[in-house]
């Protein structure tokens, strides 16, 4: 089975009724933090890749490829992206708290 049906398959399941409410609140309520993990990920990887290579020459070059645009870009959406990911737990932990423990304001 290829991609194209796997994904034309999981299509199917997203359009049923019962899990159509279900995908549509995780998009609207979480799609910008899912965006930032993406990115983060991404971003960790691609940094490794293209700044600082495990290889002798990617040692010799790290201190020239370090400081370069797509680098210093890639640095930013890591750090940013952590940073996001840290808040949106932050979220999830407080609203989890005050399901489990309501306050009761007399």
């Amino acid at each position: 089975m290829n991609y194209y049906d796997t994904i034309s398959n999981l299509s199917q399941y997203i359009n049923n009724d019962a899990i159509k409410p279900i995908v549509n609140f995780c998009i609207t309520n979480f799609g910008i933090y899912l965006l930032w993990v993406f990115m983060h990920y991404v971003a960790s990887h691609m940094y490794v890749y293209w700044c600082v290579p495990a290889t002798l020459v990617g040692i010799i070059m790290s201190p020239f490829l370090v400081p370069a645009p797509h680098c210093y870009g890639l640095r930013w959406a890591i750090y940013h992206g952590g940073n996001s990911i840290i808040a949106m737990w932050t979220i999830v932990g407080i609203w989890l708290l005050g399901r489990i423990l309501p306050l009761k304001m007399d």
